[in-house]
């Protein structure tokens, strides 16, 4: 397994990883005692199936930083490794400002979402859970992705 940048980052790494397997697990079991009290003893839960959603998108957020803690997200690199050494770093630094930029106004927008829906009091139909609360993960996972993005660049400026 590619080791992250540095501790920080390694810990981080990490933390993500344990919060998927959980999201995972959670899912797992939910899922596992629906099936079994709806069509064993035929009494469903009413909210299994939304929570199950709601840990699934958890789950995606979460992810995407483990994801490239790990160095395990797809990029096509036949171009770049072509490039002399100074040229690839400066376009790699200009890739994580680009990103960087898109995934700061995605926050910026679901942070601004989030307070209208929790001023209009929109919540979940099973559970009366704030979809505010639902659409937290986005800035926080977003905001990991971005500090893995950095922790990964000062890696390549080290090395």
């Amino acid at each position: 397994m590619a080791k992250p940048p540095h501790r920080f980052a390694e810990g981080l790494t990490t933390a993500l990883e344990y919060l998927s397997v959980m999201c995972v697990a959670t899912m797992s079991v939910l899922v596992i005692a629906q099936v079994i009290l709806r069509y064993v003893f035929n009494d469903p839960l009413t909210w299994s199936e939304e929570m199950a959603r709601i840990l699934f998108i958890y789950l995606s957020f979460l992810g995407i930083g483990a994801a490239y803690g790990r160095r395990r997200h797809m990029a096509i690199d036949a171009l770049i490794i072509l490039l002399p050494a100074r040229l690839r770093r400066a376009v790699e630094f200009s890739v994580v400002v680009i990103a960087t930029a898109f995934l700061v106004t995605v926050i910026v927008l679901t942070v601004r979402s989030m307070a209208e829906l929790y001023r209009v009091e929109i919540t979940t139909p099973a559970l009366d859970f704030p979809m505010a609360y639902v659409y937290l993960i986005i800035p926080l996972g977003l905001s990991m992705l971005i500090a893995q993005m950095w922790f990964g660049l000062y890696k390549e400026r080290k090395s």
